[in-house]
């Protein structure tokens, strides 16, 4: 089968479906094809007992520093809470060395997203026609002459041709299931390996009680440790807090993560909660867990150890290749914002102002 449309954009993630809310909006033939079953990609909110979500990959949002993020939150109609910082943090050097601290926390200024991160993806894609966005879709090949795509969707081989063709994937993604025919240089290829994807190497872990009981003791929830496995902890509770959660970071490397199964993390994990909070900790409701690092469609096989802290992401870097019939976008493309949710707009509004349109 083949089809055409004027626009294609591969990738659904913030980018990706910014991009085709924005392009439908102009009335332009656009469709988003995603390899995953879902819409949303590093953004994922999961829902427990039917009433609240937890976020497993971005969560916060700073809005005196993010205008376009902002500004996209209203125009959706959707609501933000401030993060939970009252009370003393944790700092644990060592399992006999815990000290308390009553300093301000590094997350005085930051919300969140009423209804998860996910609630973002939910709006967007509500305003997408459904036939536009086409999930368990592999893009493969992209050809110039024509600006052929081979992709397998559903199972099958499948051929979309475009007048322009937004890659909103990070770039070692891109470099790693796609070829491209013309090859790109040895340059440009090099320059999309070195990008590193944000998350690519995080593992996170929620875990979520009936009350709060952090704060009965006059703590945030905020702890970071030297010990682990978790470095660093953080209240992550809903809204409407029907529920309560701690919302972790695994402080492992990806291989050391590889080394130990499920269980074993889990018991580790329960160790270090009873040692920073007490009895009360190990009262857990529900326990999930997320490797990005064994996320295929997030890591690539040289992108497992992703950094810690936000890189600043190569501004010099071609974004427009194929007389601008193929563009780049997604937050690690960003010029300012890399990494961040609102990087993934920014990219976006460039790519946007690079169509031929």
């Amino acid at each position: 089968m083949t089809e055409h449309h004027s626009i294609i954009i591969v990738g659904a993630g913030l980018s990706g479906l910014y991009l085709a809310w924005r392009l439908q909006q102009d009335n332009h033939d656009v469709i988003v094809l995603e390899s995953r079953n879902r819409t949303g990609g590093r953004i994922l909110s999961v829902e427990y007992n039917n009433t609240c979500r937890f976020d497993m990959g971005p969560a916060w949002l700073w809005p005196h520093l993010q205008p376009r993020l902002q500004q996209l939150i209203k125009r959706l109609e959707l609501n933000v809470f401030k993060q939970f910082t009252t009370g003393d943090l944790l700092y644990e050097k060592s399992p006999s060395a815990i000290e308390r601290y009553s300093q301000q926390s590094s997350h005085g200024q930051s919300y969140r997203i009423a209804g998860g991160s996910q609630s973002l993806v939910d709006a967007l894609q509500e305003s997408i026609a459904d036939s536009a966005i086409h999930l368990d879709t592999r893009v493969q090949s992209i050809h110039q002459q024509g600006l052929r795509i081979g992709a397998v969707r559903d199972g099958e081989n499948h051929v979309y041709t475009a007048d322009t063709v937004i890659l909103a994937l990070p770039p070692r993604i891109v470099q790693q299931h796609i070829s491209f025919d013309p090859e790109h240089s040895n340059n440009i290829i090099q320059s999309w390996r070195a990008i590193p994807t944000w998350m690519s190497g995080h593992s996170k872990v929620v875990f979520i009680y009936a009350q709060p009981f952090w704060r009965e003791q006059n703590l945030s929830g905020e702890v970071f440790s030297h010990h682990g496995p978790l470095a660093e902890i953080y209240e992550g509770s809903p809204s409407t807090e029907e529920y309560y959660s701690l919302t972790t970071f695994v402080g492992l490397s990806s291989q050391q993560r590889m080394q130990l199964n499920q269980d074993e993390l889990i018991t580790a994990c329960m160790a270090q909660l009873l040692r920073l909070f007490g009895e009360q900790s190990q009262q857990v409701l529900d326990i999930r867990i997320k490797d990005w690092s064994q996320d295929k469609n997030t890591a690539t096989n040289i992108d497992v150890t992703s950094p810690m802290q936000h890189p600043h992401y190569a501004d010099d870097m071609p974004r427009v290749f194929w007389d601008n019939s193929l563009i780049l976008a997604g937050t690690e493309v960003a010029r300012e914002h890399g990494g961040y949710l609102e990087g993934a707009l920014e990219s976006a509004d460039e790519a946007l102002s690079l169509l031929n349109i």
